[in-house]
């Protein structure tokens, strides 16, 4: 389709060529992505058409990825969004997380488990969050229990803490998750002391801790929980959506 003058309104396209006629034609994969946001945005503003709006958005925001990151009151302050377009935004961001999240309840057998499950609360996000998977004696994941959000850190967080949130809940086994908003997937010190500290915790009383997984951007990993010389940043080198320890944590 091409480009609109900034101006141009939408009613002056054919209607054929329209974006919600095309995606009934077409399919919705037959849209850019300034397309499928202006279906979203639904209108324009004073001398800017829908579709320039949806252009101007993905550009100050970096892409779908930037967008999904922004928070309400970041959306409503950009230029041509307001409270309900940003409500909207944010809704659908919501569905999509949502989405992701329910289909990735299946039984923790493994690193790759747990990381499908917490993947959908960490993607995304332009705060750091630590959350706690708290699951049954088979490993079956009964919720996903937000512990910080805004900076992790091992004096932040506390394996008393962690074990009180799996307690309360009736969980008998755990996993726990962290992300890097930086993008980078390496581990810090206080990250791999962390994971120790909780497997032990866990040992003392009788609950089975299922892993420590470091999301960074698209890519996650699977944290050393002893001392077996296993790296954090394994996933690394074996590409996105890896683990160096995929696979090699069971489940009772």
């Amino acid at each position: 389709m091409p480009d609109q003058e900034d101006g141009e309104p939408l009613a002056n396209v054919p209607a054929h060529d329209r974006p919600r006629e095309r995606m009934r034609r077409l399919g919705v994969g037959s849209l850019t992505d300034d397309e499928v946001l202006a279906l979203v945005l639904g209108s324009g503003q004073t001398g800017l058409s829908v579709l320039a709006l949806a252009r101007s958005i993905l550009r100050r925001t970096g892409g779908y990825q930037g967008l999904a990151s922004m928070d309400f009151a970041r959306l409503e302050a950009l230029p041509g969004v307001g409270p309900a377009t940003a409500g909207r935004l944010v809704a659908i961001i919501e569905i999509w997380r949502r989405a992701g999240k329910a289909s990735a309840w299946t039984r923790l057998v493994d690193d790759k488990a747990v990381a499908d499950v917490v993947r959908p609360e960490l993607l995304h996000r332009d705060s750091e969050r630590f959350v706690v998977v708290v699951a049954d004696r088979a490993a079956r994941p009964r919720e996903v229990v937000l512990l910080r959000d805004g900076g992790v850190d091992d004096s932040q967080i506390q394996p008393a803490d962690v074990l009180q949130a799996v307690l309360t809940r009736g969980g008998r086994s755990f996993a726990v998750a962290h992300n890097h908003p930086s993008g980078v997937l390496d581990a810090s010190v206080a990250d791999l002391m962390l994971t120790r500290r909780l497997d032990t915790a866990a040992a003392t009383i009788g609950i089975r801790f299922l892993g420590h997984i470091l999301v960074a951007g698209e890519r996650w990993t699977a944290l050393p929980s002893s001392g077996s010389g296993a790296t954090a940043s394994g996933a690394s080198a074996r590409g996105r959506g890896r683990s160096s320890r995929e696979g090699s944590r069971g489940a009772a």
